[in-house]
Protein backbone atom coordinates (compact mmCIF):
# COMPACT_ATOMS: atom_id res chain seq x y z
CA UNK A 1 0.00 0.00 0.00
CA UNK A 2 0.85 3.56 -0.52
CA UNK A 3 -0.18 5.29 2.92
CA UNK A 4 -0.81 9.45 3.10
CA UNK A 5 -0.06 10.22 7.22
CA UNK A 6 -1.99 13.70 7.74
CA UNK A 7 -1.32 14.71 11.64
CA UNK A 8 -1.66 17.46 13.37
CA UNK A 9 1.95 17.32 15.18
CA UNK A 10 5.48 15.91 14.21
CA UNK A 11 5.82 12.13 15.94
CA UNK A 12 9.54 12.26 16.66
CA UNK A 13 10.80 13.40 19.05
CA UNK A 14 8.05 11.18 20.86
CA UNK A 15 7.93 13.26 23.89
CA UNK A 16 4.05 12.46 24.56
CA UNK A 17 1.68 8.78 24.71
CA UNK A 18 -0.16 10.61 21.58
CA UNK A 19 3.82 10.94 19.93
CA UNK A 20 5.08 7.51 20.84
CA UNK A 21 1.87 5.71 20.00
CA UNK A 22 1.71 7.61 16.44
CA UNK A 23 5.44 6.83 15.50
CA UNK A 24 5.49 3.35 15.92
CA UNK A 25 2.58 2.95 13.54
CA UNK A 26 4.59 4.95 11.56
CA UNK A 27 7.82 2.80 11.43
CA UNK A 28 6.18 -0.34 11.35
CA UNK A 29 4.07 0.50 8.83
CA UNK A 30 7.02 2.07 6.78
CA UNK A 31 8.82 -1.35 6.74
CA UNK A 32 6.13 -2.59 4.22
CA UNK A 33 4.73 -0.02 2.56
CA UNK A 34 5.40 3.46 0.98
CA UNK A 35 4.33 6.50 2.99
CA UNK A 36 4.09 9.93 2.79
CA UNK A 37 3.83 12.80 5.51
CA UNK A 38 1.77 16.25 5.65
CA UNK A 39 1.22 18.32 9.02
CA UNK A 40 2.14 20.69 11.42
CA UNK A 41 5.05 21.75 13.89
CA UNK A 42 4.29 23.77 16.75
CA UNK A 43 7.66 25.57 17.67
CA UNK A 44 10.82 26.12 15.34
CA UNK A 45 12.54 24.24 17.80
CA UNK A 46 10.49 21.37 16.90
CA UNK A 47 11.42 20.81 12.94
CA UNK A 48 14.55 19.36 13.30
CA UNK A 49 11.96 16.58 13.84
CA UNK A 50 11.29 16.24 10.32
CA UNK A 51 14.71 15.22 9.86
CA UNK A 52 13.34 12.10 11.62
CA UNK A 53 9.93 11.60 10.06
CA UNK A 54 11.80 11.78 6.61
CA UNK A 55 13.86 8.66 7.42
CA UNK A 56 10.76 6.78 7.10
CA UNK A 57 8.90 8.30 4.90
CA UNK A 58 9.23 8.77 0.96
CA UNK A 59 7.93 11.85 1.09
CA UNK A 60 7.33 14.41 3.54
CA UNK A 61 5.76 18.63 4.00
CA UNK A 62 5.72 20.00 7.43
CA UNK A 63 4.59 23.70 8.18
CA UNK A 64 4.90 25.57 11.41
CA UNK A 65 1.40 26.32 12.69
CA UNK A 66 -0.41 29.20 13.69
CA UNK A 67 -3.64 28.94 15.50
CA UNK A 68 -6.73 30.49 13.79
CA UNK A 69 -8.78 32.74 15.60
CA UNK A 70 -12.50 31.11 16.66
CA UNK A 71 -15.57 32.77 18.10
CA UNK A 72 -18.60 31.53 19.58
CA UNK A 73 -21.00 33.25 18.20
CA UNK A 74 -22.83 30.58 16.09
CA UNK A 75 -23.11 26.86 16.85
CA UNK A 76 -22.95 25.86 13.41
CA UNK A 77 -19.15 27.13 13.82
CA UNK A 78 -16.31 24.15 13.60
CA UNK A 79 -15.04 23.73 16.89
CA UNK A 80 -12.19 24.98 18.42
CA UNK A 81 -10.11 22.11 18.22
CA UNK A 82 -10.58 21.50 14.49
CA UNK A 83 -10.16 25.10 13.83
CA UNK A 84 -7.48 26.20 15.54
CA UNK A 85 -5.59 23.52 13.10
CA UNK A 86 -7.37 24.59 9.96
CA UNK A 87 -4.46 26.09 7.29
CA UNK A 88 -5.06 26.66 3.39
CA UNK A 89 -1.35 26.37 2.78
CA UNK A 90 -1.35 22.86 4.58
CA UNK A 91 -4.87 22.04 2.78
CA UNK A 92 -3.01 22.60 -0.66
CA UNK A 93 -0.10 20.02 0.76
CA UNK A 94 -2.58 17.66 1.12
CA UNK A 95 -3.91 17.74 -2.48
CA UNK A 96 -0.69 18.05 -3.51
CA UNK A 97 0.63 15.01 -2.06
CA UNK A 98 -2.18 13.31 -3.08
CA UNK A 99 -1.75 14.11 -6.56
CA UNK A 100 2.27 13.40 -6.55
CA UNK A 101 2.46 10.29 -4.17
CA UNK A 102 -0.85 8.91 -5.68
CA UNK A 103 -1.80 7.32 -2.06
CA UNK A 104 -3.95 4.11 -1.73
CA UNK A 105 -5.33 5.07 1.66
CA UNK A 106 -5.08 8.73 3.56
CA UNK A 107 -4.37 8.10 7.67
CA UNK A 108 -5.60 11.08 9.79
CA UNK A 109 -4.20 10.89 12.68
CA UNK A 110 -6.35 12.96 15.04
CA UNK A 111 -9.82 13.93 14.71
CA UNK A 112 -8.78 17.69 14.20
CA UNK A 113 -7.14 16.90 10.97
CA UNK A 114 -10.25 15.00 9.43
CA UNK A 115 -11.47 18.03 8.03
CA UNK A 116 -8.43 17.85 5.13
CA UNK A 117 -10.35 15.32 3.77
CA UNK A 118 -12.41 18.24 1.45
CA UNK A 119 -8.38 18.09 -0.25
CA UNK A 120 -8.40 13.87 -1.29
CA UNK A 121 -10.61 13.57 -3.84
CA UNK A 122 -11.66 10.42 -4.06
CA UNK A 123 -8.95 8.15 -2.38
CA UNK A 124 -10.27 6.79 0.47
CA UNK A 125 -9.45 7.69 4.08
CA UNK A 126 -9.53 6.41 7.72
CA UNK A 127 -9.51 8.63 11.07
CA UNK A 128 -7.68 8.12 13.63
CA UNK A 129 -9.73 8.96 17.37
CA UNK A 130 -6.87 8.87 19.84
CA UNK A 131 -9.70 10.08 22.06
CA UNK A 132 -13.28 10.59 21.36
CA UNK A 133 -13.29 14.42 21.53
CA UNK A 134 -16.86 15.15 22.33
CA UNK A 135 -16.95 12.60 25.76
CA UNK A 136 -14.10 14.72 26.66
CA UNK A 137 -15.75 18.33 26.24
CA UNK A 138 -18.97 16.52 27.92
CA UNK A 139 -17.53 15.85 31.10
CA UNK A 140 -15.65 19.02 31.08
CA UNK A 141 -18.80 21.24 31.08
CA UNK A 142 -19.25 20.25 35.04
CA UNK A 143 -16.34 22.02 35.57
CA UNK A 144 -17.05 25.14 34.21
CA UNK A 145 -19.72 27.78 35.92
CA UNK A 146 -21.78 31.01 34.93
CA UNK A 147 -20.77 32.08 30.95
CA UNK A 148 -18.05 29.66 30.93
CA UNK A 149 -20.24 26.54 31.22
CA UNK A 150 -22.45 28.07 28.39
CA UNK A 151 -19.29 28.36 25.88
CA UNK A 152 -18.27 24.80 27.08
CA UNK A 153 -21.73 23.37 26.18
CA UNK A 154 -21.62 25.26 23.25
CA UNK A 155 -18.49 24.01 22.26
CA UNK A 156 -19.08 20.41 23.05
CA UNK A 157 -22.36 20.50 20.50
CA UNK A 158 -19.90 21.50 17.77
CA UNK A 159 -17.41 18.82 18.29
CA UNK A 160 -20.25 16.21 18.43
CA UNK A 161 -21.82 17.38 15.24
CA UNK A 162 -18.15 17.39 13.86
CA UNK A 163 -17.01 14.43 14.80
CA UNK A 164 -20.05 12.14 14.26
CA UNK A 165 -20.16 13.72 10.34
CA UNK A 166 -16.40 12.40 10.41
CA UNK A 167 -17.13 8.78 11.91
CA UNK A 168 -20.07 8.75 9.61
CA UNK A 169 -18.47 9.69 6.32
CA UNK A 170 -14.89 7.57 6.86
CA UNK A 171 -14.26 4.81 5.07
CA UNK A 172 -12.42 3.45 8.43
CA UNK A 173 -12.01 4.54 12.34
CA UNK A 174 -9.30 3.45 14.19
CA UNK A 175 -10.62 3.82 17.72
CA UNK A 176 -7.98 3.19 21.34
CA UNK A 177 -9.96 0.82 22.67
CA UNK A 178 -13.36 -1.68 22.34
CA UNK A 179 -15.25 0.75 24.85
CA UNK A 180 -14.18 4.03 22.11
CA UNK A 181 -14.93 1.78 19.15
CA UNK A 182 -18.01 0.90 20.72
CA UNK A 183 -18.97 5.07 21.09
CA UNK A 184 -17.83 5.35 17.06
CA UNK A 185 -19.87 2.31 15.89
CA UNK A 186 -23.35 4.03 17.60
CA UNK A 187 -22.42 7.87 16.61
CA UNK A 188 -20.86 7.13 13.18
CA UNK A 189 -24.00 4.61 12.50
CA UNK A 190 -21.87 1.81 11.24
CA UNK A 191 -19.26 -0.96 12.06
CA UNK A 192 -16.64 0.37 10.08
CA UNK A 193 -14.59 0.86 13.24
CA UNK A 194 -11.07 -1.22 14.49
CA UNK A 195 -9.58 -0.75 18.77
CA UNK A 196 -5.99 -0.42 17.93
CA UNK A 197 -5.14 0.79 21.58
CA UNK A 198 -1.85 1.74 22.68
CA UNK A 199 1.30 -0.35 22.47
CA UNK A 200 4.92 -0.64 23.77
CA UNK A 201 7.35 -2.71 22.61
CA UNK A 202 8.23 -5.91 23.26
CA UNK A 203 12.10 -4.82 24.32
CA UNK A 204 10.15 -2.47 27.14
CA UNK A 205 8.40 -5.54 28.54
CA UNK A 206 11.17 -7.73 28.66
CA UNK A 207 11.99 -9.10 32.73
CA UNK A 208 14.09 -5.60 34.39
CA UNK A 209 15.34 -5.73 37.68
CA UNK A 210 13.39 -2.20 39.31
CA UNK A 211 14.97 -0.89 42.38
CA UNK A 212 12.58 1.64 44.19
CA UNK A 213 13.44 4.00 46.23
CA UNK A 214 11.22 4.23 49.39
CA UNK A 215 8.15 6.29 49.62
CA UNK A 216 8.61 7.83 45.28
CA UNK A 217 5.93 8.87 43.57
CA UNK A 218 5.89 9.63 39.71
CA UNK A 219 3.32 11.48 37.77
CA UNK A 220 3.94 11.89 34.55
CA UNK A 221 1.91 13.72 31.74
CA UNK A 222 2.95 16.48 28.69
CA UNK A 223 1.39 19.78 30.49
CA UNK A 224 -0.03 20.94 27.09
CA UNK A 225 -2.43 18.65 27.24
CA UNK A 226 -5.00 19.98 29.98
CA UNK A 227 -6.12 17.00 31.33
CA UNK A 228 -2.59 15.98 32.19
CA UNK A 229 -2.36 19.41 33.81
CA UNK A 230 -5.71 18.73 35.83
CA UNK A 231 -4.23 15.36 36.90
CA UNK A 232 -1.35 17.27 38.55
CA UNK A 233 -3.35 20.11 40.01
CA UNK A 234 -5.35 17.62 41.86
CA UNK A 235 -2.64 15.49 43.09
CA UNK A 236 -0.82 18.05 44.58
CA UNK A 237 -3.60 20.36 46.06
CA UNK A 238 -5.64 17.54 46.92
CA UNK A 239 -4.20 14.40 47.27
CA UNK A 240 -1.18 14.58 48.30
CA UNK A 241 -1.62 16.16 51.61
CA UNK A 242 -3.30 13.07 52.65
CA UNK A 243 0.09 10.98 51.28
CA UNK A 244 2.11 13.24 53.35
CA UNK A 245 0.05 12.97 56.39
CA UNK A 246 0.61 9.13 56.60
CA UNK A 247 4.03 8.88 54.44
CA UNK A 248 5.86 11.82 55.78
CA UNK A 249 9.19 10.54 53.68
CA UNK A 250 7.00 9.85 50.64
CA UNK A 251 8.71 12.08 47.39
CA UNK A 252 6.76 13.06 44.31
CA UNK A 253 8.53 13.43 41.11
CA UNK A 254 6.94 15.39 38.28
CA UNK A 255 7.91 14.46 34.55
CA UNK A 256 6.54 15.71 31.80
CA UNK A 257 7.38 18.54 29.19
CA UNK A 258 6.60 22.37 29.36
CA UNK A 259 5.28 21.37 32.98
CA UNK A 260 6.48 24.86 34.83
CA UNK A 261 5.32 26.77 31.56
CA UNK A 262 2.07 25.63 31.88
CA UNK A 263 1.81 26.32 35.50
CA UNK A 264 2.93 29.26 35.36
CA UNK A 265 0.35 29.83 33.04
CA UNK A 266 -2.67 28.15 34.59
CA UNK A 267 -1.72 28.33 38.01
CA UNK A 268 1.20 30.31 39.14
CA UNK A 269 0.68 30.51 43.35
CA UNK A 270 0.69 26.49 42.90
CA UNK A 271 4.04 26.41 40.79
CA UNK A 272 5.39 29.15 43.80
CA UNK A 273 4.26 26.40 46.32
CA UNK A 274 5.56 23.20 45.12
CA UNK A 275 9.14 25.13 43.85
CA UNK A 276 9.15 25.72 47.74
CA UNK A 277 7.85 22.06 48.66
CA UNK A 278 10.86 19.80 49.63
CA UNK A 279 9.17 17.17 48.93
CA UNK A 280 8.29 17.77 45.05
CA UNK A 281 10.85 17.62 42.05
CA UNK A 282 9.71 19.06 38.96
CA UNK A 283 11.84 17.23 36.25
CA UNK A 284 10.39 18.59 33.28
CA UNK A 285 10.74 16.60 29.84
CA UNK A 286 13.01 13.29 31.30
CA UNK A 287 14.37 11.21 28.31
CA UNK A 288 14.80 8.25 29.85
CA UNK A 289 11.21 7.23 31.42
CA UNK A 290 11.52 3.85 31.89
CA UNK A 291 14.63 4.64 34.15
CA UNK A 292 13.06 6.89 36.27
CA UNK A 293 10.51 4.84 36.17
CA UNK A 294 12.82 1.53 37.51
CA UNK A 295 13.68 3.95 40.42
CA UNK A 296 10.05 4.54 41.52
CA UNK A 297 7.80 2.83 43.60
CA UNK A 298 4.16 4.22 42.64
CA UNK A 299 2.92 6.18 39.89
CA UNK A 300 -0.14 8.30 40.92
CA UNK A 301 -2.46 9.16 37.72
CA UNK A 302 -5.62 10.82 39.30
CA UNK A 303 -7.16 11.85 36.04
CA UNK A 304 -10.47 13.70 35.62
CA UNK A 305 -10.80 14.76 32.78
CA UNK A 306 -10.35 13.59 28.83
CA UNK A 307 -11.34 10.16 26.91
CA UNK A 308 -9.33 7.70 25.88
CA UNK A 309 -6.76 5.15 27.27
CA UNK A 310 -4.00 6.67 29.10
CA UNK A 311 -0.66 5.58 27.29
CA UNK A 312 1.09 6.71 31.00
CA UNK A 313 -0.73 3.65 32.69
CA UNK A 314 0.06 1.34 30.35
CA UNK A 315 3.72 2.07 30.07
CA UNK A 316 4.03 1.91 33.60
CA UNK A 317 2.82 -1.73 33.97
CA UNK A 318 4.78 -2.39 31.08
CA UNK A 319 8.00 -2.02 33.05
CA UNK A 320 5.96 -3.12 36.61
CA UNK A 321 5.31 0.17 37.67
CA UNK A 322 2.52 -0.22 40.39
CA UNK A 323 -0.04 2.19 39.36
CA UNK A 324 -2.74 4.07 41.55
CA UNK A 325 -5.40 5.76 39.30
CA UNK A 326 -9.23 6.75 38.97
CA UNK A 327 -12.19 4.70 37.19
CA UNK A 328 -11.07 7.42 34.31
CA UNK A 329 -7.46 6.47 34.11
CA UNK A 330 -8.50 3.39 33.78
CA UNK A 331 -10.68 3.45 30.74
CA UNK A 332 -10.60 1.28 28.26
CA UNK A 333 -7.99 -1.08 30.12
CA UNK A 334 -8.67 -4.69 30.77
CA UNK A 335 -7.12 -3.49 34.44
CA UNK A 336 -9.12 -4.74 37.43
CA UNK A 337 -9.01 -2.68 40.92
CA UNK A 338 -6.76 -4.81 43.33
CA UNK A 339 -5.74 -7.25 40.28
CA UNK A 340 -3.83 -5.11 37.98
CA UNK A 341 -3.77 -1.62 39.67
CA UNK A 342 -5.50 0.48 42.07
CA UNK A 343 -8.46 3.21 41.55
CA UNK A 344 -10.13 5.60 43.89
CA UNK A 345 -11.93 8.66 42.97
CA UNK A 346 -11.84 11.01 45.89
CA UNK A 347 -8.52 12.66 47.58
CA UNK A 348 -8.59 11.31 50.89
CA UNK A 349 -9.12 7.20 49.47
CA UNK A 350 -6.38 7.65 46.95
CA UNK A 351 -3.91 9.04 48.66
CA UNK A 352 -4.87 5.77 51.07
CA UNK A 353 -4.38 3.48 48.21
CA UNK A 354 -0.80 5.17 47.32
CA UNK A 355 0.11 5.51 50.99
CA UNK A 356 -0.80 1.61 50.86
CA UNK A 357 1.64 0.29 47.74
CA UNK A 358 4.30 2.50 49.49
CA UNK A 359 4.48 0.25 52.61
CA UNK A 360 3.28 -3.10 51.03
CA UNK A 361 6.23 -4.80 49.14
CA UNK A 362 3.95 -7.82 48.10
CA UNK A 363 1.22 -5.81 47.18
CA UNK A 364 3.94 -3.38 44.89
CA UNK A 365 5.35 -7.28 43.75
CA UNK A 366 1.63 -8.51 42.43
CA UNK A 367 0.35 -5.60 41.09
CA UNK A 368 3.94 -5.32 39.01
CA UNK A 369 3.47 -9.11 37.79
CA UNK A 370 -0.26 -9.03 36.90
CA UNK A 371 0.05 -5.58 34.90
CA UNK A 372 3.02 -6.94 33.00
CA UNK A 373 1.15 -9.93 32.04
CA UNK A 374 -1.77 -7.70 31.00
CA UNK A 375 0.51 -5.45 28.65
CA UNK A 376 2.30 -8.38 26.90
CA UNK A 377 -1.33 -9.42 26.26
CA UNK A 378 -3.20 -7.18 25.39
CA UNK A 379 -0.67 -4.07 24.11
CA UNK A 380 1.95 -5.55 22.06
CA UNK A 381 3.02 -3.18 19.37
CA UNK A 382 4.02 -5.64 16.79
CA UNK A 383 0.31 -7.51 16.94
CA UNK A 384 -1.50 -4.34 17.33
CA UNK A 385 0.49 -2.74 14.03
CA UNK A 386 -0.94 -6.25 11.86
CA UNK A 387 -4.37 -4.43 13.38
CA UNK A 388 -3.84 -1.46 11.90
CA UNK A 389 -2.67 -2.77 8.46
CA UNK A 390 -5.66 -4.55 7.92
CA UNK A 391 -7.68 -1.92 9.14
CA UNK A 392 -6.29 0.48 6.32
CA UNK A 393 -6.05 -2.19 3.34
CA UNK A 394 -9.98 -2.78 4.58
CA UNK A 395 -10.33 0.69 3.81
CA UNK A 396 -8.10 1.11 0.81
CA UNK A 397 -10.15 -2.01 -0.86
CA UNK A 398 -13.25 -0.40 -0.07
CA UNK A 399 -13.66 1.54 -3.12
CA UNK A 400 -11.59 -0.62 -5.21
Amino acid sequence: MRILFVSPFLPYPPVAGGHRQIWSWMKRLARGHETAFVGFFERESEAAGAAEVERVCAETRVRLRKPTAHGYTSLAQMPRAASEFFCRELAEDVAGMVRSFRPDVVQFLAINMAQYRRWTGETPWVVTALDIAFVAHRRAIAARRGLERLRARCEWLRMLRYEAAAFRRADHVLAVSSHDARIVAAVGGHERVTAVPPGVDREEMSPRDRAPAPGSVLYVGHMEHYPNLDGLLFLYRDIWPHVRHAYPRAKLTVAGGRTREELAREAPETLARMERDASVELAGFVPDLHGLMDGTAVMAAPMRLGSGVRNKVIEAMAVGLPVVTTSLGAEGLAARHERELLIAEEPAAFGREVVRLLKGDDLQSRLSAAGRELVARDHDNDRLAKRLEHALARAAGARA
